[in-house]
Order: structure tokens, then C-alpha cells, then sequence
């Protein structure tokens, strides 16, 4: 298929230096607010300091300088300035919390080094520290919140037009629907040759024609980005396509056909070769230590606090129900190794959990004993994986371990499932929290858990891990375990 080529030699200024007068206060002046942005965090730093130090023996003038310029080097090293677009509040917080605590190491690295720190004081500056993060989450917080809603109103939007099946204009179409606030505004769609016909929602446009009609309305209408999906074929190659979209003056974005929500992609460049990360996650030794840290510290105060419910529950067990005490199986860990993860024994068999076609426990389990209810409906059989932890082939906090079989049989069936074990398995994570726990009696159910797990990874902090911890408190009866 020969594809059409694009017109611009009526006005080759207009056409490559689009006109930009609509779109509200915001989205014309986008990038001035931004550079003010960065002016204010350490503006308003440095007259808090101010207020602060005014009993100080310091010099204020000079000190005052190296407040603002050390705070507005050092605060966009923590992603601060990045475009709250499609950032979330959590994530927000935590950019704003780095940058502050590392403009505060700075200046503690710095008094120390010229011996200024005891000429201000402890409380004076502890309070300026506490003032200073709030300060700067008021600014950011609020300027996301008025941003979406600016966005909500039909302001400081973007137009946008999509080529590709009618499927795919439909799932991209509901995306847009879902998140109104991310100020995307379809002006049109075209659709791919040779595609099915499908019946469209009652709030989408109709298809607008094909590349042909694509040129023309590209040619004739101002749009901000242009998003595109195609599965390449002998009829229409990839390379071509990529022709077509690569002759316009505008953003091109391509939405690959083949990707699934437990992706992510991260560009990479190696030499002059393009790659593209869809999984795995690169944490620091640091990190890493400290999560090792906060593991051992949390099982070992647990084991302490918890030794006379533990010794309770094992008494329980051995007395009420033939069988061990502690049940033992097999599960996948750390890089995929095997592991034996231990729990209070509940129902009447001890499967290793690598046999072929193994049960999952389900409602009104007939295996589950009356006693075993009682301790898999307040999650006290799994107290015993704390020794786990403390040896180190479980974490307090990551996905959770499924049975050796259920992994072989899930690992067929869902794209990055594995990817799992890219960190240690952890007592609780996040797909419990949320809600996916329990029987995964639908592959759908064991997607969206796994989909969970990815995002974890991504997404990890501490203040992630203690979130979850304190959610699972709050969430320990749980209706999904049986």
C-alpha cells in the first residue's frame, strides 16, 4: 500500500511553527510558571530561614544566598520539576520529601564542614526543617490539584488525534474517559486499512476515514500530539507507517499493540542502538540494606511481642487436629529459587505444593480444619514465615509466594508473571492490600494480582513498604481468606 504524503508548502512558517493561542493560561504559559516554579521553592526557603536565624550571630545576607542557591541546585536532583501530568499524589509527596531531605543533608554537610552549626538554633531549625517540606508539599500538592481541576474544566488542555483499528481507538478512547484530569482531548480518530468493524461507545466520535483522510485533516487542523497503533503487515509495513507519521511537524507517540499493563518501558540507549526496558527494576545496594535492616528489626520485635500468641496458637494446633504443628512447602523465591516457607498447619493435608494440579483453598474448604478458619481468617497462620524473614528468603513486605505448581501453570499463561520474583517474596504486599487475596479462581483475578506485584516493584520506597504494613494491620480479617 502506498501511503500518502503530507502538503506544507502553502505557508512553510505556519507549518512548522504552530500557532498557539488557545488552550487557557496554563498551557500557553506552561513553561514560564515552570521556571517560576523553580524560582519560588527557593524563595520561599530562604525567607522562612529567615524568619527563623533572625537570632543568629550568622550573617544573613550571606547566609541567606547559600540557602537559595543550594536549594534551587540541589531540589530538582530529586525529580521534583517533572510534570504532574501523570503523577500521582504518593509519588509526589515522596519527590517532594527527597528533595528536601537532600537539600538538608546538604546544609548539614556544609555547617559542619565550616563549623557554623552551633551559631543557629536546634529548635529554631528544626522547626524551619518542618515548616520547609510542609511548605514546599502546600506549593506542589496544590499546584497538582489546581492544575487537574483547571483540567477538568477544559482548560490547559492538549488536542490529540489517533490512527489505528477501531478496537484500538475504543480502549484508547475509554483510557482518555478514565482519567479526565489528564487534560487529553480527542479531536479525531482514522482507522487502519482492512479493519473489523465494531460498535462504537455512544460518547466517541465516528471514525473520520483513513490515511488519506488523516493527511488532509492533519493538513487543515492545529493539534497538539498525534498517537498511533499498528501491527505490521505485509500490506502496510511498520516502516511505512513510521514514514507517514515521521513527515509531520507534530509530537508522534506510538502505543504498541503488543503491550500489556505489567510492562513498563524506560528508554535506553546502547552506543546507537534504541532499547526499551519492559521489565525489571534497578535498586540501589542501599536501598536494598535497608530494606534487609527494617526486616530484621520488624520480625525480631514481632517474634518478641508476638512469642506467647506464637507458642498459643502451636498448642492450639498439635491438640485439636492430628497432623504437625507447622506446615511447610515449597515455594519460588529471590530470582526464582525454591525456598520452604512455613505456616501454622490448617487443614487436614500437607501437600508440598509442587504436585501437579494442587487445590487451591476455596470457600467452605472441606480440608480446612475448624481451628485452621478461625487462624486463615485473621491471617495468624502465616506468623510463623517471620522466621522466614529472619532468614532471610522472605521480606515483611513483597509479592506473595504461590504454590510451585500454580507458578508453572500461571507462568504459560501470563506475560511477566516471573518478573515476580525480581524481589524477595514478602508476609504481605501490595495486591493484598488492595484487595487480591485469596483464591484466583479466574486468570483475570491472577493478572490483576500479579499487575499489583509489578507495580510494587516499580514503585518501591520505604515509605512505601511501612504504608502497606500499616494497611495490613488495619485489613488482618479479611472475608477473601479461607
Amino acid at each position: 500500500m502506498r501511503i500518502p504524503s503530507f502538503n506544507f508548502s502553502a505557508d512553510p512558517i505556519q507549518s512548522t511553527m504552530p500557532e498557539r493561542s488557545t488552550g487557557g493560561l496554563f498551557r500557553l504559559h506552561g513553561k514560564d510558571l515552570h521556571r517560576l516554579q523553580r524560582f519560588l521553592d527557593p524563595a520561599m526557603i530562604t525567607v522562612l530561614f529567615l524568619a527563623a536565624a533572625a537570632g543568629s550571630s550568622v550573617p544573613l545576607p550571606s547566609a541567606s544566598l547559600t540557602i537559595f542557591l543550594l536549594t534551587a541546585l540541589i531540589l530538582p536532583a530529586g525529580k521534583l520539576y517533572r510534570s504532574y501530568r501523570q503523577t500521582s499524589l504518593w509519588v509526589l509527596v515522596r519527590r517532594v520529601s527527597i528533595s528536601w531531605a537532600l537539600v538538608l543533608t546538604g546544609l548539614l554537610l556544609l555547617g559542619f564542614l565550616l563549623k557554623l552549626s552551633a551559631n543557629f538554633s536546634r529548635l529554631d531549625m528544626t522547626l524551619w526543617a518542618i515548616l520547609g517540606w510542609g511548605l514546599l508539599l502546600l506549593h506542589h500538592v496544590g499546584s497538582r490539584k489546581i492544575l487537574r481541576w483547571q483540567r477538568l474544566r477544559g482548560g490547559n488542555n492538549l488536542s490529540i488525534v489517533f490512527w489505528g483499528t477501531p478496537s484500538q481507538a475504543i480502549d484508547f478512547h475509554r483510557k482518555l474517559q478514565q482519567l479526565p484530569w489528564i487534560g487529553l482531548r480527542l479531536e479525531a480518530w482514522f482507522e487502519a486499512p482492512h479493519s473489523e468493524t465494531k460498535p462504537l461507545p455512544p460518547s466517541m466520535l465516528p471514525c473520520s476515514g483513513g490515511l488519506p483522510e488523516m493527511r488532509q485533516w492533519l493538513n487543515s487542523h492545529n493539534v497538539d500530539q498525534i498517537y498511533f497503533s499498528h501491527h505490521s503487515s505485509a500490506d502496510l509495513p511498520l516502516e511505512q507507517v513510521l514514514l507517514f507519521f515521521g513527515d509531520t511537524c507534530k509530537p508522534v507517540y506510538y502505543i504498541p499493540w503488543w503491550a500489556n499493563s505489567s510492562m513498563q518501558f524506560r528508554a535506553e540507549q546502547l552506543g546507537d542502538v534504541f532499547t526499551i526496558n519492559l521489565w525489571g527494576q534497578e535498586g540501589s545496594l542501599i536501598d536494598y540494606r535497608i530494606k534487609r535492616l527494617m526486616d530484621l528489626v520488624g520480625a525480631s520485635l514481632a517474634l518478641a511481642l508476638l512469642a506467647p500468641m506464637l507458642l498459643l496458637i502451636a498448642l492450639l494446633v498439635a491438640t485439636s487436629s492430628s497432623g504437625p504443628v507447622f506446615f511447610a512447602q515449597t515455594r519460588y523465591g529471590l530470582d526464582g529459587r525454591s525456598f520452604r516457607m512455613f505456616k501454622f498447619r490448617t487443614m487436614t493435608v500437607t501437600e508440598d505444593g509442587t504436585t501437579p494440579g494442587l487445590q487451591q483453598a476455596r470457600r467452605d474448604d472441606p480440608r480446612v480444619t475448624p481451628l485452621g478458619r478461625i487462624l486463615r481468617r485473621w491471617s495468624l497462620d502465616e506468623l510463623p514465615q517471620l522466621f522466614n524473614v529472619l532468614h532471610g528468603s522472605m521480606s515483611l513486605v513483597g509479592p506473595r509466594p504461590h504454590a510451585v505448581d500454580h507458578n508453572e501453570h500461571y507462568r504459560q499463561l501470563i506475560p511477566g508473571y516471573m518478573q515476580r520474583h525480581s524481589f524477595k517474596p514478602g508476609m504481605t504486599g501490595l495486591a493484598q492490600v488492595e484487595g487480591w487475596r485469596g483464591e484466583t479462581a479466574e486468570l483475570e483475578a491472577m493478572a490483576s494480582r500479579v499487575k499489583a506485584d509489578l507495580r510494587y516493584q516499580r514503585e518501591w520506597s520505604l515509605g512505601m513498604d511501612l504504608r502497606i504494613l500499616l494497611r495490613t494491620l488495619f485489613s488482618l480479617r479479611s472475608g477473601k481468606a479461607y
